[in-house]
């Protein structure tokens, strides 16, 4: 008896330490778990529109962005001061007019770009070539390449800059106001009578725009029908012969200036098309159109107006000749 009292005794303190180190193992297990979920969850990971994931530990502050329509958006939600150097023609808001050029549309300081040491580069795709993308990325630089195509994918770029700058509450009103006025022009525009239209980008040498740019998308939310959308390059060259056989309703151009109408007065020459004999050949000056950015929306309401008077006109000239 004296001798099992203190085996007893060794034998229940091995086996508190036993428990003692189960639970403690089980708690590192715990506290090991709920770091990396955390940690996975303070990784923002998005993926861009050439299918690369963006991945960032924590909200970029410090931004290069090579796109005017980019420059816009993240003004949109709020992310305006972040943008440490843009490219040239970000020339709106105003305050954008300030910000330091490092780029051109076929000249980019790579340099200039690396010493910024920006937590992310947000570039326009086909503003700036995938080889541009590409060299960025191999500079070690976090890149976001963007190219809406549709008018519903600016929404997603807004959601999009949101979470990759940590701005969320402003993205999401940025996002709401946006889908609401899309959704009036629709609600407006989407039934009426449809009319076939021409989009010239330039004259010499004419070029227009397919069905996979994001104007096709604003020219349908107009009612209208790109001639040219089953082309497959986004900004073909197109022949005046062709433009004659598609016998389009409706042409237009636009732009910041009026140098487009001079471009434009060339088709009074071909008066067998019937945009041309019914005086449907239009200057929209106004660059928001292009823009892949949320003031594409005012541009594409005057598109829509326009559209509309031109219904209006057809629709006078066949009473008239009854």
């Amino acid at each position: 008896m004296f001798l099992i009292k203190p085996l007893a005794k060794l034998f229940y303190a091995l086996l508190i330490a036993s428990q003692f180190l189960v639970i403690n193992a089980l708690a590192e297990d715990v506290l090991t778990k709920e770091t990396l979920a955390k940690d996975a969850l303070a990784t923002t990971t998005i993926i861009d529109d050439m299918g690369v994931p963006v991945n960032l530990s924590v909200p970029a502050k410090r931004l290069v962005v090579l796109g005017p329509n980019l420059v816009e958006s993240l003004y949109e939600i709020g992310a305006g001061e972040y943008i440490l150097a843009a490219s040239e023609y970000s020339d709106y808001p105003e305050a954008a007019k300030t910000i330091a050029r490092v780029a051109s549309h076929n000249i980019i300081n790579f340099e200039e770009i690396v010493s910024l040491a920006p937590d992310l580069v947000m570039v326009w795709q086909s503003g700036f070539g995938v080889d541009a993308i590409t060299k960025l990325r191999s500079l070690g630089l976090k890149v976001y390449a963007s190219e809406p195509h549709t008018l519903d994918d600016i929404e997603d770029l807004l959601r999009d800059m949101g979470y990759l700058t940590g701005l969320l509450d402003g993205a999401e009103l940025a996002s709401a106001r946006y889908r609401q006025k899309l959704n009036q022009l629709q609600a407006d525009y989407s039934h009426k009578e449809t009319v076939s239209v021409f989009y010239q980008v330039w004259q010499e040498p004419m070029q227009t725009l397919n069905g996979d740019h994001v104007m096709n998308d604003a020219i349908e939310l107009c009612g209208g029908k790109n001639v040219f959308a089953a082309l497959p390059e986004i900004a073909p060259r197109v022949s005046v012969e062709s433009v004659i056989g598609a016998n389009p309703k409706f042409i237009f151009s636009s732009g910041s200036n009026s140098q487009g109408i001079s471009e434009l007065a060339h088709w009074q020459r071909w008066s067998m098309i019937a945009a041309v004999q019914n005086q449907q050949v239009h200057f929209l000056q106004v660059d928001s159109l292009v823009r892949h950015a949320p003031r594409i929306l005012e541009g594409a309401q005057q598109l829509c107006e326009l559209l509309e008077q031109s219904r209006l006109t057809q629709k006078d000239r066949v009473m008239a000749s009854e």
